[in-house]
């Protein structure tokens, strides 16, 4: 993305993160839409902080205030990758200091090109290292790799990031990251539960992002190998950003062959609209993400804008377990 591109982003998103302040209806928090939930999670990617333009960090505090109000209880907050625009350490300082301002609670987060490969003054396995660091400061979970897997209400999460030392966009990863993602799916596949895995690129030919960005998926051989253990199991639900590509329902999937929400061979897959900047396709603005709710016997994505605190019923999907 061009300089100009992320300065009309990252203007715009500011502009809208005033709407709610300037509101004279203060908002009083969403609730789950059954009964019996069993995980409550907001899921977001992209916020793309930069210390350079500070209003990016208010826009991401409003959306993880209005997670925190939530009537029905939020159990964790996933950040899917890209947390700041170059991966520079005060703007990832900048990123755990808005979550340590504005969110009391659990985290999952993965990282993005954006916090590995676009970093100037470090290595990757320096960016890699210092976002480890900040993540145990703030969690205390004591992962050793950026890539790791936690448990929240009985639920595995896993994330999945870049290992490579020299690319920019693309993901690289080894065997010993793919093996560990296995044996992770392996030892949590009882047949019922659900298996979330976070990951900030979508795999090759899902969501239509031959469409949307022709090189914006995980490059092979990786994304064949991360598809065909994915496909080993049952109810694998793999979160994704990077496209930018918006909130896109059954319109542009039928018309287009772009959506944000679909299941192949088994597998469920999910992409993330942009948070802090626009996006490319579909719905344009930031601050907006999915609210997953899961229950005995499905699964509930429920479209949100976390800093207007309003819902796009459109672009939702309920997906049964099987």
């Amino acid at each position: 993305m061009t300089f100009i591109f992320k300065l009309i982003s990252s203007i715009a998103v500011a502009l809208m993160a005033a709407l709610p302040v300037l509101s004279p209806l203060a908002p009083s928090g969403f609730k789950a839409k059954e009964e019996g939930i069993l995980l409550n999670a907001s899921i977001i990617s992209d916020t793309h902080l930069d210390v350079a333009f500070s209003p990016l960090a208010w826009f991401m505090g409003i959306g993880l205030r209005d997670m925190s109000r939530s009537q029905t209880p939020v159990d964790v907050v996933i950040v899917s990758g890209d947390l700041t625009n170059y991966g520079d350490e005060e703007s990832i300082d900048q990123f755990f200091d808005t979550l340590d301002k504005n969110w009391d609670g659990n985290v999952i987060i993965s990282m993005g090109n954006h916090d590995i490969g676009h970093v100037e003054d470090k290595t990757h396995e320096e960016a890699r290292q210092y976002f480890v660091d900040k993540f145990n400061a703030h969690t205390g979970l004591g992962i050793e790799k950026s890539y790791y897997s936690t448990q929240i209400n009985g639920y595995k999460f896993i994330t999945l990031t870049d290992e490579s030392e020299d690319s920019w966009d693309h993901p690289d990863l080894y065997e010993e990251q793919l093996n560990f993602l296995d044996a992770e799916l392996a030892a949590s596949a009882n047949g019922e539960d659900p298996v979330f895995v976070v990951c900030h690129w979508p795999l090759a030919h899902t969501h239509g992002e031959e469409t949307v960005w022709d090189d914006g998926d995980m490059d092979e051989p990786y994304s064949s190998q991360v598809r065909a253990i994915l496909e080993k199991y049952e109810n694998v639900f793999f979160i994704s950003g990077h496209l930018h590509l918006g909130l896109n329902g059954n319109f542009t999937r039928d018309e287009f062959g772009v959506s944000s929400i679909e299941t192949q061979n088994g597998v469920h897959y999910i992409n993330l609209p942009s948070y802090g900047l626009l996006s490319r396709y579909g719905t344009l603005l930031g601050g907006r993400g999915f609210q997953m709710e899961v229950y005995e016997d499905h699964v509930l994505f429920r479209a949100r804008n976390y800093v207007t605190h309003n819902w796009f019923d459109l672009y939702g999907s309920d997906i049964p377990l099987v």
